[in-house]
């Protein structure tokens, strides 16, 4: 089942002082806001390193977020013992 609903993409420009300010470091932001209505099905993916594949068909833009497996040190015993 999709739902559906409408949201936008932000750009939020952040700035840092450096150097007791006499330097601004500015860099760009992008946020796209998950609705409350999709928070159920995303909080298994929180705190978890997600990839990120951004593609453009048409007019639509597909956002493919997959988790990336961790490295799973407890599985394989190291060989020295």
């Amino acid at each position: 089942m999709t739902k559906e609903l409408t949201i936008k993409i932000y750009n939020w420009l952040a700035k840092k002082q450096y150097l007791k300010g006499k330097y601004v470091y500015t860099w760009k932001r992008m946020y796209v806001p998950i609705p409350s209505r999709f928070h159920e099905e995303v909080e298994s993916f929180l705190n978890q390193r997600l990839k990120i594949e951004v593609t453009q068909q048409n007019a639509d833009l597909h956002i493919i977020l997959t988790p990336v497996k961790s490295f799973l040190y407890a599985e394989s015993p190291p060989d020295k013992t």
